[in-house]
């Protein structure tokens, strides 16, 4: 529910700020004392557009805020969203709108900015507004599909739920039939392609790990000759030594040197130890300067192996280029293409069982799209009746109001019909879209009539109506009354009213009032306590005048108020 609301530099309003609370709030004052500026102000929070002018004269920028307390409905609802936008979830929101003198609007929730459009999308699901105003959940036509639902309860949830697994299972199926190509000419096509890629990559002979084991041969085959000589002179200096013109030999100064500490050690036993090491390390570069001999010997400039070595790089580098990155890739993207293949010789069989399977779910849709509809017209038909029933108890008594139900060419989820509310208010005209042709008095008496009958079930946690009591009077304004304190037992419920009947129900009172400090009128808000409530309903019977007869005739309203909410509990 709406908990706190917030407004600054709004219109009339320097600063204000209203706790409300849960059950009936009533919001009441002179005519222009500013409770259509309050609504304003909701509105901004719901995501409505912000206009430069209503920012207060002198001022740079407005700024509301409402702090809204979530039920763990709410929350099943709007926590991914939320998330997404990323912003924690807590059970209390704070939804902010500031308005700037440039035309700039910036919302934010619980600090964060979020697009003016993220408002609507939550704000919906917190706060219906009736009225005046265009946040009216009645004026959506898309909507009318779900209240009808919502009023046919669990017979119509259970068809619904099986036309939407019917429907779910048809349109994969679907996605199934259309990935095997839209038509025989298609398929061909794309196995033709598939045969071609297929045919390319298996002529290679590719193996794993060939791309690295040939970038190592083609760098000993381009440098053998440089090799050669490198592995030359290392066994000339190991080995050949002065034969080839250079200096002694490793080999030879080894054994020198192992002559010498042998001799060293006929003297000191101890030396034997490193004798060994040096007669070691002469046998095994004895035993290198072989190995460098053998490869010498084998080592040779070979153009031919070089040039198909380096053909091949490049036909497996190609491949790689168009069906890699990796061979291994490519290797996998030849196991796929074959299965591919092989999927889409047999996808004419395929195709033609998914088109058979599809056909009888079709079958199936269509029967329980006609069942649902069925049951949708006799839920309409009651639903009609009770609405044209309660609409007379709110002074609109040649008011008809019918649901059309027609059925739509495609199939949904929700069935193939299209459901819209039609509604007359005078006595004569033809039924025409409710959306076009109500005002805002009737729109708010007929989201009444409807809330009425939904209280239990609707789940919008806040709901506000703006003059709902708007051309009505005597019996009628008292069965409003009655309306909204019944509804306030589902729901936090918000009225602006000039009806004493309607502020006599109230669980709690403000009231609105003008006050003009140093030359500029600001509109203020306060808290009605036990006589201050008496006094300003007083206000409301007789205007100005305030004797002991109109605070007797409220006392007898009070008292009507209190007896009616006893009871409403049992409703």
């Amino acid at each position: 529910m709406l908990v706190e609301l917030k407004v600054t530099n709004y219109a009339l309003i320097d600063d204000l700020k209203i706790e409300f609370s849960s059950g009936l709030n009533v919001l009441s004052g002179e005519t222009g004392a500013g409770k259509s500026i309050v609504i304003g102000a909701i509105n901004l929070l719901l995501g409505e557009r912000a206009a430069v002018d209503q920012i207060r004269q002198g001022q740079d920028r407005a700024y509301i805020e409402g702090i809204v307390s979530c039920d763990s409905h709410v929350k099943d609802i709007l926590v991914k969203n939320l998330t997404d936008a990323g912003i924690e979830w807590e059970e209390d929101l704070i939804i902010a709108r500031e308005i700037y003198k440039s035309g700039r609007s910036v919302a934010r929730i619980n600090g964060r900015a979020v697009p003016v459009s993220f408002l609507k999308e939550i704000g919906k699901h917190l706060i219906d507004l009736h009225g005046q105003h265009q946040h009216q959940s009645l004026l959506r036509p898309e909507e009318h599909l779900e209240l009808l639902d919502l009023f046919g309860g669990d017979k119509v949830d259970k068809l619904k739920a099986k036309t939407a697994e019917l429907y779910h299972r048809r349109q994969g199926m679907k996605k199934e039939l259309n990935s095997l190509g839209e038509s025989k000419a298609e398929r061909e096509r794309r196995i033709d392609i598939a045969e071609y890629q297929l045919s390319e990559i298996r002529e290679a002979k590719l193996n794993a790990g060939e791309d690295e084991e040939l970038s190592e041969r083609e760098k000993v085959l381009a440098n053998a000759e440089k090799i050669s000589n490198l592995t030359a002179q290392a066994y000339t200096e190991l080995y050949a030594g002065e034969e080839n013109g250079y200096g002694e030999a490793v080999i030879d100064r080894l054994g020198k040197i192992s002559r010498i500490i042998s001799d060293a050690a006929a003297f000191d036993k101890s030396l034997f130890p490193l004798l060994d090491l040096v007669q070691s390390a002469s046998a095994q570069l004895e035993e290198v300067s072989h190995e460098l001999r053998d490869y010498i010997d084998k080592v040779e400039f070979q153009p031919d192996e070089l040039l198909n070595l380096q053909e091949r790089v490049n036909r497996i580098n190609n491949l790689k280029r168009k069906y890699g990155p990796g061979l291994e890739d490519v290797i996998a993207f030849a196991e796929k293409l074959d299965s591919e293949i092989e999927r889409l010789k047999n996808s004419e069989s395929l195709a033609a069982d998914l088109e058979k399977e599809i056909a009888g779910i079709e079958e199936q849709l269509t029967s329980e799209s006609k069942s649902l509809r069925s049951l949708r017209q006799e839920v309409a038909k009651e639903l009609e009746k009770q609405l044209q029933r309660t609409l007379k108890e709110l002074a609109m008594p040649s008011a008809r109001f019918s649901i059309s139900i027609k059925p739509r060419d495609e199939f949904s989820a929700r069935g193939m019909d299209e459901v819209e509310f039609l509604f007359s208010a005078n006595k004569g005209e033809e039924v025409r879209p409710l959306v076009k042709i109500v005002s805002g008095g009737e729109m708010s008496r007929v989201m009444l009539a409807l809330k009425t009958i939904f209280a239990r079930e609707d789940r919008v946690p806040t709901l506000i109506f703006d003059e709902v009591d708007s051309g009505v009077g005597g019996a009628t304004v008292q069965s409003v009354a009655e309306k909204l304190s019944r509804l306030a037992v589902f729901h936090q419920v918000m009225c602006v009213t000039h009806s004493p009947q309607i502020a006599a129900m109230a669980d709690t009172h403000f009231s609105l009032y003008k006050e003009t400090i140093k030359n500029r009128t600001l509109t203020r808000a306060v808290k009605l306590e036990a006589d201050a409530k008496r006094r300003e309903i007083a206000r409301m019977l007789d205007g100005a005048s305030i004797d002991h007869v109109s605070l007797q005739h409220v006392d007898n309203l009070l008292e009507r108020a209190m007896l009616y909410k006893s009871k409403k509990s049992q409703v």
